[in-house]
């Protein structure tokens, strides 16, 4: 398969670097990855990944409107002449992740070419876009507002129609997609994994006083389309109720001013000095700081564009054996009802609150107990090995039905 990816080469999503690296290939499958270099001092061209290949595209560092486009124009331009390498005795499939111009010409090719064309859809950026633009939290709002509008025309009106599998998010976003009119059989959900390799064993912490001060974390992006104030305002509310307690923020923003809203709504509260944010990190040492807390938050707005999604924090979270809380998302919801690992709460302020202060008021054996029922369900079911085994069964039998079609076809003739 060749795999034409949004994310920029090195990779650590854990979905593309884990799933597709070690995951498939380890299975004896061959894919190719073309991504665009993730900065200037990444080389070029063909680039070795374990044991294939990854098609690296240059780009263009900085900021400015300018460097933007062409970092953009490059892109593209470089995923369009990638897809010349698609041929017949080369590979079964085009797969495209995230990029609608790559999507729109790789069905063509692959029609031309006899292969068959995989959309894998991870998050639903044409109405991320919109809304992004709509709520002044896009760079340049008109023209963030124009490519929504078009990539949204190019995914419904001619990438899902024509695709001949799509790989979806979640079962969420499998029925937003089929309640407008695309096939339900031909859309997969692959919810994110867990990568057990990569998270440290959880260690037993020492039984935590009743009037200890109580370290509330959250990981993961700190944008303001997450509305992650209500963190502030939940962290001044648990201290009004008498608890001592701070909050840190593991992650960034992709723009500055969004970090610094956040702590400004910290000084105004009076709790600046409780809050730290660490900025990006390198996975390893976000973990690690992430796991010395007491209790772990994950707020997800509700909103049709989060909705579909499938968060990897709530999963990383129980892998550590964190106490959690998390608010009424349905992928969030789904998994605290079956695990009984964690609180769900309504979205607001208060909410987290009270479920965050009567968390601090549990037993070491009645959290050790919940902690223990979420590494379970997480291994079991949202393990790489798991979730690898399924979505091979998916493709495979994707390949089989074209395969049965082109026989039909040609016994027909």
């Amino acid at each position: 398969m060749l795999f034409v990816t949004a994310e920029s080469f090195p990779t650590h999503r854990v979905d593309v670097a884990v799933l597709f690296g070690p995951g498939f290939l380890g299975r004896g499958h061959a894919i190719d990855l073309v991504m665009q270099a993730g900065s200037e001092d990444v080389p070029a061209g063909r680039q070795p990944w374990h044991g294939r290949t990854v098609f690296v595209g240059r780009t263009r560092d900085g900021s400015g409107a300018l460097d933007r486009a062409r970092r953009q124009g490059l892109e593209v331009l470089h995923d369009l002449s990638s897809l010349k390498l698609a041929r017949k005795q080369d590979y079964d499939a085009i797969q495209v992740r995230d990029k609608f111009i790559a999507a729109t010409v790789g069905i063509l090719v692959a029609r031309l070419r006899g292969l068959k064309f995989f959309l894998w859809l991870s998050f639903p950026m044409p109405e991320s876009d919109i809304e992004n633009a709509r709520s002044g939290n896009a760079f340049l709002p008109p023209v963030t507002w124009a490519r929504g509008i078009l990539t949204r025309a190019l995914l419904y009106r001619w990438i899902l129609p024509r695709a001949d599998h799509v790989f979806v998010q979640s079962e969420r976003m499998k029925a937003d997609l089929a309640g407008k009119g695309i096939a339900a059989h031909k859309l997969t959900p692959v919810p994110m994994g867990f990568d057990t390799t990569t998270l440290p064993s959880p260690v037993p912490k020492a039984q935590r006083r009743p009037d200890a001060p109580l370290l509330i974390g959250y990981l993961g992006t700190l944008d303001a389309s997450r509305k992650l104030e209500i963190l502030i305002d939940t962290l001044a509310r648990v201290r009004r109720a008498g608890q001592e307690a701070s909050l840190l923020l593991v992650g960034g923003a992709h723009a500055a001013r969004d970090v610094e809203a956040l702590r400004a709504r910290a000084t105004e509260l009076g709790i600046g000095a409780q809050v730290e944010i660490t900025g990006m990190l390198p996975r390893a040492e976000a973990i690690q700081r992430i796991s010395e807390c007491d209790i772990a938050v994950s707020p997800i707005f509700r909103s049709a564009v989060f909705d579909v999604g499938s968060p990897t924090k709530l999963l990383e979270y129980l892998g550590l054996g964190l106490p959690v809380v998390a608010n009424d998302h349905p992928e969030q919801q789904y998994i605290l009802r079956a695990t009984r690992a964690g609180v769900c709460t309504p979205w607001g302020a208060r909410h987290f609150a009270r479920a965050i202060l009567w968390l601090a008021r549990r037993t070491p054996e009645e959290l050790a107990e919940r902690a223990s029922r979420g590494r379970d369900w997480v291994s079991q079911n949202r393990a790489y090995p798991v979730l690898i085994e399924q979505l091979e069964r998916s493709y495979h039998n994707a390949l089989g039905q074209f395969v049965g079609r082109e026989t039909a076809a040609h016994e027909e003739r």
